[in-house]
């Protein structure tokens, strides 16, 4: 009755070892092969899901919203798969926005390096060293993305339960290692674990539900209580509260509203001025 997240530096390789652990533990086995049906329940093509685990935009830019709330969408659909417990979950960034739930395994897996490198030298015609740099490129690219995006450097190994390398170690083997470290007691599901996880997937589902017209929201949930924070000028702040509460107040799940409205001192100086 465990989740077990893996990432990996290469996506191909990731794939690969997920299936294997899922095939070896009997678990459900969630990919990227979810995102059509996010592209059809949200109306953002799938590229643009797509695009949204890869890149980020510039902060201020209109795909940069966009992406946000592809990335919110995808969260969405991965919790509640989750939910089941019993998932091997790949592909889809859960590595960094499902944190503090005991029952969840995280796993980074390596590629082998030297087999990687002779792979892409051979695909595109250019020397070895030139090959790794490629690499070294990608690696950057996806460390800016996560820290960009979740403020989590995911190439940090402090943010996993285990790092499993394929330069030395067989691919058959740390299958084996993973589906032995998931039945170890500290990765059972227990009551606390699992409203853990409740928590997390209610207060996804509420702020997908205000990001819409309120982008900007922070929310945490507590059992049925739910906790909304966000900024507006002094003069908006009650009429802000007021429709965020009516519109949270209809998601299933959610029995009482808290709003926390701060003053937006950047907005007030730029209008003093």
């Amino acid at each position: 009755m465990s989740i077990i997240l893996i990432s990996s530096d290469r996506y191909e390789t990731g794939r690969a070892i997920a299936q294997k652990v899922a095939e070896a533990t009997e678990y459900a086995f969630v990919d990227r092969e979810i995102l059509g049906e996010v592209a059809r329940n949200s109306h953002i093509p799938e590229p643009k899901i797509r695009n949204s685990l890869e890149t980020s935009s510039s902060p201020l830019s209109f795909s940069s919203k966009v992406e946000n709330r592809a990335l919110a969408n995808v969260q969405a659909a991965v919790m509640s798969r989750l939910l089941d417990n019993n998932v091997v979950c790949h592909g889809l960034a859960a590595h960094l926005y499902v944190l503090g739930v005991s029952h969840v395994l995280k796993i980074r897996v390596l590629s082998n390096g030297d087999e990687w490198a002779s792979q892409i030298a051979s695909e595109r015609k250019v020397g070895l060293e030139k090959a790794r740099k490629i690499i070294k490129k990608q690696e950057t690219a996806g460390r800016r993305w996560s820290l960009d995006i979740f403020r989590r450097d995911e190439t940090d190994p402090s943010e996993y339960d285990m790092v499993i390398s394929l330069s030395q170690i067989e691919p058959d083997e740390a299958v084996k290692t993973i589906a032995e470290t998931v039945s170890y007691r500290k990765f059972q599901p227990m009551t606390y674990s699992i409203k853990c996880l409740k928590d997390k997937e209610l207060s996804i589902r509420v702020r997908l539900a205000l990001m819409e017209k309120y982008p900007d929201v922070n929310v945490t949930a507590e059992g049925s209580t739910v906790v909304v924070r966000t900024k507006a000028l002094k003069r908006e702040k009650r009429k802000k509260a007021e429709n965020i509460r009516a519109l949270a107040s209809k998601i299933p799940g959610v029995d009482y509203v808290e709003v926390h409205v701060v003053s937006n001192i950047f907005r007030q100086a730029a209008e003093s001025a």
